[in-house]
């Protein structure tokens, strides 16, 4: 196992993206992780790419952020 990613956004979530790589095999795994004090938050696995695992963290980190009030210009 290895990071591969690892960032901390403005809200203080700990984006990861690990890369599995078993003895004998191949083709990696990568495996994606939101952490907030300790727990995680979101949790994805997947065959296909680094990117494809990113983007799933950016979605979730979006789609959970507190919304932002706006301000008359």
């Amino acid at each position: 196992m290895r990071t591969i990613y690892q960032s901390t956004d403005d809200n203080g979530h700990t984006l990861r993206a690990l890369k599995l790589s078993k003895e004998g095999h191949t083709s990696p795994v990568y495996l994606g992780l939101v952490i907030h004090d300790r727990e995680v938050l979101f949790r994805t696995r997947e065959n296909s790419s680094r990117e494809f695992v990113l983007q799933k963290i950016k979605e979730f980190v979006a789609a959970h952020s507190p919304t932002m009030n706006a301000q008359p210009a």
